[in-house]
């Protein structure tokens, strides 16, 4: 290949890889989307009485639950509630369920103890511009 050739091959090799470089820079990245995320989602922390307290979020993606004790500390044996798991099993000691975990206002419904009526909380709503998605 003539020198010439050469010269003019690795000019457009490298105007290349500059304009490569140049979008790749421009280009958001995860770390810059998360915010994005973040902004679309809503949380409310609840008492649900005998000293336990129910983080409910709601995000694009749908509402979860996750739960606390009185000091503020999780409760890992509780788990967590999402739409693939709305309601604790019988044997988690306290009644929870996402009602409408498909719906776009869900709604947490719990029971503590016995002989109290179950109590029905709504999740926050999200921001302004955000909307959950898959809802029925």
């Amino acid at each position: 290949m003539p020198t010439y050739a050469r010269a003019a091959l690795g000019a457009v090799i490298a105007a290349a890889a500059l304009t490569g470089a140049l979008l790749a820079s421009t280009a958001a990245t995860p770390e810059d989307r998360a915010p994005a995320s973040k902004a679309c989602t809503a949380s409310l922390e609840a008492d649900i009485g005998a000293g336990t307290s129910a983080l409910m979020t709601l995000s694009t993606s749908g509402p979860t639950v996750s739960f606390k004790d009185g000091p503020g500390h999780p409760i890992p044996s509780l788990g967590k509630l999402d739409r693939t798991h709305p309601k604790l099993p019988a044997s988690a000691g306290i009644r929870a369920e996402i009602l409408k975990p498909y719906g776009t206002a869900p709604q947490l419904r719990t029971k503590v103890e016995g002989g109290a009526p179950y109590d029905v909380q709504d999740f926050p709503k999200l921001p302004k511009g955000c909307k959950v998605t898959g809802t029925k």
